[in-house]
């Protein structure tokens, strides 16, 4: 009887120690695949590349430019630029992606990222950003409004406004809107984008006034309309023009027109022709302002003006021949 009780006694003491290993063992696998997991800082190499990183609820979130030419988070120019956002992981110090979005991507353009209009309404991020060519062959600038989900970047969406430069704003675009499918179907996100562009410095916000082609301010559409002309593809790009339809204004159209200008003068006009840009004139008599050529330039863009006569002007382009323009057959509407 004293035997069988020593038995069950060691029976007992062994069957706990195999419990309490097993458990051990259990324990330690349990921390170690935590620890190949959480991490408590970013490594360098991944935060410096990074437009904007934050902590999530499963890992990280980012958004970063994929381009051979890193001089900084927020100015890219390459052969190929892809703003991106991610959710990763980190593995022993190493990135593990779980999920990535392309926002945007293009070539042989400027990418330039808005870093003072960056925040985050949770879960969401809200950035933009300018895109535009390198290069003449394409002109005008792309300005994008993007919103993602930080938990999960699948859920993106963007607002696209598309334009020119223009001095009526400090150097902003003036242009439009471009909505896509699946903001129109979205009313909710439609309006989170258009607010958050609402308070971007990087496009003309014109008040109801300012919308009016009659307003001042809109002279170029006005003349580019008027006149059926296409007025971005560079100097002399209409070519000589047998009728001009123009618009007098009370206000003074030389102090919005903006650039470097050449003034030349008579008893009845003043002239100022814009480097890469406008031809402006003064009428003396009328006391008004009045577009003569609207257009902008990147190459080629010099042109020589002067007085034929006391009516009529000689217009020289850096690249073509010379042609005349009587400006008291301007048509004035």
């Amino acid at each position: 009887m004293i035997m069988k009780n020593i038995l069950l006694a060691l029976l007992l003491i062994f069957s706990c120690s195999c419990k309490e290993k097993a458990v051990n063992q259990q324990l330690t696998e349990k921390l170690g695949a935590r620890k190949k997991v959480v991490q408590t800082k970013v490594p360098d190499s991944i935060a410096e590349k990074s437009i904007f990183l934050t902590k999530t609820k499963e890992g990280y979130f980012r958004i970063f430019v994929q381009s051979n030419k890193f001089e900084g988070k927020y100015f890219y120019s390459d052969t190929v630029n892809i703003l991106k956002a991610e959710n990763f992981v980190l593995e022993n110090d190493r990135l593990k992606t779980v999920k990535s979005a392309t926002l945007y991507s293009d070539h042989w353009d400027y990418l330039h990222i808005d870093s003072a209009n960056i925040y985050t309404k949770k879960p969401f991020l809200f950035i933009s950003a300018t895109s535009e060519f390198q290069g003449t062959a394409v002109p005008g600038t792309n300005v994008y409004f993007w919103m993602v989900n930080t938990e999960n970047v699948s859920e993106n969406y963007k607002l696209l406004y598309s334009g020119y430069t223009s001095p009526v704003c400090k150097g902003c675009i003036k242009g439009d809107f471009e909505e896509n499918k699946s903001l129109k179907n979205n009313p909710k996100i439609r309006n989170a984008l258009y607010e958050f562009a609402g308070k971007s410095k990087l496009i003309f916000h014109p008040s109801k006034s300012e919308k009016s082609t009659a307003n001042y301010k809109n002279f170029e559409e006005k003349w580019a309309a008027d006149n059926h002309a296409e007025t971005h593809w560079g100097a002399g790009y209409e070519g000589e023009m047998d009728e001009v339809i123009s618009t007098y204004y009370k206000e003074n159209l030389f102090e919005i027109s903006g650039g470097t200008e050449t003034r030349i003068e008579n008893e009845r006009y003043v002239i100022a022709s814009y480097f890469r840009g406008n031809l402006i004139g003064y009428d003396k008599m009328k006391q008004r302002y009045f577009p003569i050529i609207v257009e902008s330039c990147a190459d080629f863009c010099n042109k020589e003006v002067e007085f034929v006569n006391d009516h009529t002007i000689r217009i020289t382009y850096e690249d073509g021949n010379p042609w005349n323009l009587d400006l008291s057959k301007i048509k004035f509407d």
